[in-house]
């Protein structure tokens, strides 16, 4: 399945919590009030929903960082036993004038769509997709979705979703969550994209991290209980399939990545190379036939805090792209 097609894989948790403000059954014709606006994506867009619809972010695994709003949004609206919920997602990714062409070309297996402009503005663009065929046996039936082009050429989706309580309405729910998305409207948060130099402090610790990001490099935080995960990744075209990821980890139980995919490490290559302005010892997996590149190490970082441990990884498919991982990793430095 193509990174920017219209369905992702369904998120487990989608309508397993109940939403504790749930209230009676009410006519639909009730929902066309759409009196609420609420942010999307940590104010990225904005979209008015009707008044019972809340904000309510995935409930995430005690060993798995929490959603991070800058990457995903959740909104449910319960209506009696029905349940639509809409998730928004950051796609990190990078559009031109060709989207609707690019996303028309795209062949679903088990999936059809129809497809429409629905909005064109100076300060948005977005294309809303219908499916014509439907799995009414899942426990969350996709039902519309929005692909969202912000000026910066950013682009985010947000999927609609509807439970089987609400599949005989299942028409009415597809009108109304258009409505939805014809109030979209800009948001205030602008992603900055240049070449830039941002300093992050270490959760739990005393110290800071400070990366160096070339043009179209980002760094999300996701935080734990006792555990903090730090990752670098790239803005890419929406039609580039290259994998580009740093992941840094900072905490007390790192296990290495090697290991998740059944890899030895007499496989490694050892070589040297610098973090944190010190020379280190790597862990270098290369796999060419399967286009699979990992280098990685775990190092003390008891001068922060007493058993504190960094793990870095650098993860692509492309080993060109890993010299380039390499390159921004040794100018990361640390502020104590």
């Amino acid at each position: 399945m193509h990174k920017f097609s219209c369905l992702f894989l369904l998120v487990a948790a989608l309508f397993v919590y109940p939403c504790k403000y749930a209230t009676g059954q009410v006519s639909m014709a009730d929902t066309t009030r759409l009196e609420k606006q609420l942010s999307i994506l940590n104010k990225k867009v904005f979209l008015h929903f009707p008044a019972a619809s809340v904000a309510s972010p995935r409930v995430a695994d005690i060993m798995v960082t929490d959603p991070n709003e800058n990457k995903e949004t959740r909104i449910i609206y319960d209506n009696g036993k029905m349940r639509l919920v809409f998730l928004a997602q950051e796609l990190f990714s990078l559009a031109g004038n060709t989207l609707f062409a690019d996303m028309q070309k795209q062949v679903e297996p088990d999936f059809d769509f129809q497809r429409k402009i629905l909005t064109d503005s100076a300060s948005l663009f977005s294309i809303l997709s219908t499916p014509t065929l439907f799995d009414s046996t899942r426990s969350a039936i996709l039902v519309n979705s929005l692909m969202i082009q912000s000026p910066d050429n950013t682009v985010s989706r947000i999927d609609a979703y509807i439970n089987p309580d609400s599949w005989n309405t299942k028409e009415e729910y597809i009108k109304l969550t258009e409505n939805i998305f014809k109030t979209l409207q800009k948001g205030t948060r602008a992603i900055p994209l240049n070449a830039r130099t941002e300093t992050y402090k270490i959760p739990g610790a005393i110290g800071q991290f400070s990366f160096n990001l070339p043009e179209n490099y980002f760094v999300t935080l996701d935080e734990k209980y006792d555990f903090s995960i730090f990752k670098i990744n790239k803005f890419k075209k929406l039609t580039d399939d290259s994998y580009t990821s740093i992941t840094i980890y900072t905490g007390h139980h790192p296990t290495y990545f090697y290991k998740e995919y059944a890899l030895s490490d007499s496989a490694a290559v050892k070589p040297k190379g610098m973090f944190l302005q010190k020379n280190r010892d790597w862990l270098f997996f290369s796999d060419m036939k399967n286009n699979f590149f990992l280098m990685e190490q775990i190092i003390s970082a008891d001068e922060l805090e007493a058993g504190l441990v960094f793990h870095v990884a650098l993860l692509t498919n492309k080993k060109e792209i890993m010299e380039e991982l390499k390159l921004i990793t040794e100018k990361i430095k640390l502020v104590k």
